[in-house]
């Protein structure tokens, strides 16, 4: 694997670790407070109408569970309205032919412009139009479909939808935006190891609708501005072991905890509890920065 590649691996687990840290975090504080302190929650809740409130900390512990769990569900519903319209969109592909392209069975759709995608969640495969047989060389398609496979392979539409379903929950479009941009980064990347840069770059110009800028700079042979660094790397996943961990004492665990992981629920450390919550998203936001470097070009900078 060359430098730039594991470059634009940290560069994908960067922007993956920062949606999955802040949904650990939701989830995590959520299940503390609703195990341990649901019954000091519906307490406040009940005096709330009658004019009636509680000191300052039960106050905040309720809007950041109330936050929190609005996100879970905000993001629930967007991660099931997504399965529903791709079970729908497989449903309604209308496949007239099955043919070997590159090792990989394709389907072909009817359309006399040059399509290729990838559609499917658990299996996921690759489609192309008629008009994309007709029109690309033998080169040319199977480079794209040495991309679209590479989508496959990974099971990016799910990976997508999911990097959506969190975006949607914290009103980040940027997440989904980004996840897509290194997936169709990284899938160019396996169509060059496999057949070189001229027929992917000729096959991309026989498709409407244009070409995401930070490719055609890649294929150009542009460097990023910056990378994610190793370190990023190895701190953000220590950070979401040690999420995941809690997450599973918090459920498996009889009795309250000596120390509240959270610490919002915790008498009197609500600072130290927002603090916390800030602290550990920071690896995860400096590879989310890092990242957003990666898929810019250095101004007249190549590839070596």
């Amino acid at each position: 694997m060359t430098t730039e590649s594991r470059g634009l691996r940290r560069a994908e687990f960067a922007v993956a670790a920062f949606g999955l840290t802040a949904f650990l975090l939701a989830l995590l504080f959520v299940v503390d407070g609703l195990r341990y302190h649901n019954a000091l929650l519906l307490h406040a809740l009940s005096d709330i109408p009658h004019g009636q409130f509680h000191h300052g900390r039960e106050l905040l512990l309720m809007a950041l569970i109330l936050f929190d769990g609005f996100a879970l569900l905000h993001g629930g519903r967007s991660l099931w309205r997504g399965v529903a319209a791709h079970r729908r969109l497989a449903a309604e592909l209308p496949v007239v032919d099955t043919r070997e392209i590159g090792g990989r069975s394709v389907r072909v759709v009817p359309g006399a412009e040059p399509r290729a995608f990838c559609s499917g969640l658990v299996r996921p495969r690759v489609y192309v139009s008629a008009g994309a047989l007709a029109t690309l060389s033998v080169a040319e398609l199977a480079a794209v479909v040495a991309h679209e496979g590479h989508h496959a392979d990974r099971r990016d539409p799910l990976r997508i939808l999911i990097a959506r379903a969190i975006g949607d929950a914290y009103s980040l479009p940027a997440l989904p935006r980004r996840e897509q941009a290194l997936a169709e980064l990284a899938a160019d990347d396996a169509a060059v190891r496999r057949g070189g840069k001229a027929p992917l770059a000729s096959a991309l110009l026989a498709f409407p609708g244009g070409i995401a800028p930070e490719r055609v700079d890649r294929l150009a042979g542009a460097r990023p501005v910056g990378e994610v660094s190793p370190a990023t790397v190895y701190i953000t996943a220590a950070v979401i072991a040690v999420l995941v961990l809690a997450i599973g004492a918090e459920l498996l665990i009889p009795g309250h905890p000596t120390f509240c992981v959270p610490l919002a629920s915790a008498p009197g450390w609500i600072v130290l509890a927002i603090s916390v919550r800030v602290a550990v998203m920071a690896p995860a936001w400096v590879g989310w920065r890092r990242a957003e470097l990666f898929l810019r070009p250095a101004p007249g900078a190549t590839a070596r």
